[in-house]
């Protein structure tokens, strides 16, 4: 299983590679008399219809208030980029080229951009075949959209510098507790970085409109997916249940990968919503072995409520931008967005917790193995020593409980390590540097060199020294 999440992350990264798609110039306009326009269906003011050549074109109209402005019209979608605009003027259709790289506002654009002033009503948009479900068409004075346009960058700055820096936090957390509950969060936060820098048209912004990226999301949201996975299993412990079912979770993944593939090499739908669906399928599983521990596992509950909260949606922004953006119109990518930062949040500290509390519990079962070996070792003392009165070994625990009590006020006024504590007990208990290193197993050069630490640290130059501190 651990090849494929390789193999995915390979692809992946292969489709980060900066391409760019040309936009194609028709030849010949269409005859508009002889097309069938129909309204969009939940699009407010645009209307479809398709060409002889499979070509698409939707008409839409300028509002009144911006005829003869200098207006921006833009399609805030970073999946619909490959499409030209045309206005009518005097009868004639002339197209508009794009402003892609901002050089007259000297503003870089996240989405194909046209600046446009007329006072005509109508423009017509050509899109090369099918052309997908419309979200919606931007129409907005020049200097207003340069405002806004900043107040959405601040915005979605804020969302990158948490999950920057919850990345480097998790990756952090992982160096120092080696625990792979924070570098498998590390990595879904960091493809669900990717979603969102697509999503927001920042790959775009950045190369100045020469990265479209369009199998990109198809190949990051299955890497996502996959990744989930192995993120649940460690989170809630559940390694049996992979075990048990680990062979249809690579038949699962291989599905998804080919199905990834297939679309990347045909564009074809069908593809496209398997990937989608296998994507959902394996989050979903996840979502139900949370449920399965939801009573008696307080951090099952965590991710109930943060997973469940990020797919459902997930696939209300689907249906937004797909199928329906007015019926579903509030869960857009600000939402979306919204609800990512709160998982973020919820399941970051709900790792750091669960590893304290593994922790804390270790510590509680070193103690009571420390304690059921101490109680064997009296047992051995009294089956070798059998003069030994019941009052003489309950003396020596007492000793030994003190000298435990001294030496912890010690350790923590000096700063000694553990080894430096077991040196210091030996050195109590009157043995020599041949019997401390027989009994902590190391060698005599390396017990001299515990022992100079401890003169150095607490300020003495003998045994005896060390021996007056067990009375402080």
């Amino acid at each position: 299983m651990r090849f494929l999440y390789y193999f995915a992350s390979c692809f992946s990264l292969f489709f980060l590679l900066p391409y760019g798609n040309l936009l194609a110039q028709t030849d010949t306009l269409p005859d508009f008399s002889q097309l069938n326009f129909k309204t969009i269906d939940n699009v407010h003011g645009l209307s479809a219809a398709t060409n002889s050549n499979g070509d698409t074109w939707v008409r839409g109209i300028i509002p009144a208030s911006l005829r003869g402005r200098s207006i921006i019209l833009q399609i805030p979608s970073a999946r619909l980029h490959d499409y030209a605009l045309y206005l009518s003027r005097n009868n004639n259709l002339i197209q508009i080229h794009r402003n892609e790289n901002g050089q007259e506002d000297n503003f870089p654009s996240r989405f194909p951009r046209f600046h446009i002033e007329t006072s005509d009503s109508v423009y017509y948009l050509q899109f090369q075949d099918h052309a997908p479900q419309i979200a919606q068409v931007q129409l907005v004075d020049r200097q207003e959209f340069t405002s806004f346009e900043s107040i959405r960058l601040f915005r979605i700055g804020l969302y990158y510098g948490l999950a920057l820096m919850s990345v480097v936090f998790n990756f952090v957390f992982y160096l120092i507790f080696k625990d792979r509950r924070f570098i498998t969060y590390c990595l879904l936060l960091l493809t669900t970085f990717i979603s969102f820098f697509y999503e927001d048209g920042m790959f775009y912004y950045f190369s100045n409109g020469k990265w479209t990226l369009d199998y990109l999301m198809v190949w990051n949201n299955s890497v996502t997916a996959l990744i989930a996975l192995p993120f649940t299993k460690y989170f809630l412990d559940v390694h049996q249940f992979f075990r048990r079912y680990a062979k249809w979770f690579n038949y699962g993944a291989a599905t998804l990968l080919a199905a990834a593939l297939l679309f990347t090499l045909t564009d074809h739908i069908i593809f496209y919503i398997s990937v989608y669906a296998l994507c959902f399928l394996l989050t979903s599983i996840c979502i139900g072995l949370a449920i399965r521990q939801f009573k008696r596992d307080v951090y099952a509950r965590f991710l109930v409520l943060a997973f469940g909260l990020v797919v459902i949606t997930a696939i209300l922004f689907v249906l937004h931008t797909h199928i329906d953006s007015e019926t579903y119109g509030w869960f857009d990518l600000g939402t979306f967005r919204l609800v990512s930062a709160l998982e973020i949040i919820s399941i970051s500290f709900a790792i750091v917790y669960k590893v304290r509390a593994l922790q804390d519990e270790n510590e509680k079962n070193r103690q009571e193995l420390d304690k059921y070996l101490r109680s064997i070792e009296q047992i051995t003392i009294q089956e070798d020593h059998p003069t030994y009165s019941a009052a003489e070994v309950l003396l020596q625990e007492t000793s030994d409980a003190q000298k435990k009590t001294v030496g912890e006020r010690l350790k923590d006024r000096y700063d000694l390590t553990e080894r430096e504590m077991d040196v210091l007990l030996c050195i109590w208990e009157g043995l020599t540097n041949k019997e401390i290193a027989d009994r902590l197993f190391i060698t005599v050069s390396t017990t001299k060199y515990h022992i100079g630490n401890l003169y150095v640290k607490l300020d003495v130059k003998n045994r005896n020294q060390v021996q007056t501190l067990r009375d402080v």
